[in-house]
């Protein structure tokens, strides 16, 4: 679903809100921010960038591999033979290639850890603004961090209540 999408239905049902009945109560929340301070995303998120690093590292030697040897390939293509000459750019499109594939392959990994580790706190988040919702009786929860919210007062903004409740540890 597009975010204009989502806009266009969220404008219907405040309209129709506002103008059906005036007992709905709105309130927003900015997961964002709630993301960040909760410690399980910081530890989640050390232990992406510690991955990250990994990879990087790897791929960086990858990479100088790949240079120092074209690089000796440049000085000594002129004393070489055809043969020599084709087996060594072979052996330089194979490192490209490698490096390509590892790169594509530890992308696909990071996106799944990222998925892995983030998921289940996003699903906390949710329960956790599901049941401030109730609590406060509201009728819809808006999200404040991607712009589907253009004006809202502060008593309507729950995000700080959601927080204590995920910091307290209760549901």
């Amino acid at each position: 679903m597009t975010v204009r999408l989502i806009i266009v239905t969220l404008a219907a049902i405040i309209t129709t809100t506002a103008v059906g009945a005036q007992n709905y109560k709105i309130g927003v929340v900015n997961t964002e921010v709630i993301m960040k301070e909760l410690p399980e995303t910081v530890k989640a998120s050390k232990a992406i960038e510690e991955q990250q690093l990994k990879y990087r590292d790897t791929l960086q030697m990858m990479q100088k591999e790949f240079e120092s040897r074209a690089e000796n390939y440049g000085k000594q293509e002129a004393m070489m033979t055809a043969d020599a000459k084709r087996k060594e750019q072979e052996a330089l499109m194979a490192l490209q290639q490698r490096f390509r594939a590892y790169q594509e392959e530890k992308t696909v990994e990071m996106k799944k850890m990222q998925e892995d580790l983030l998921q289940p706190i996003r699903q906390k988040v949710t329960d956790a603004i599901n049941a401030v919702a109730k609590e406060e009786k509201l009728t819809i929860v808006l999200e404040k961090a991607f712009g589907l919210v253009l004006y809202s007062e502060d008593k309507a903004d729950v995000t700080y209540k959601v927080l204590d409740r995920m910091k307290r540890g209760s549901n």
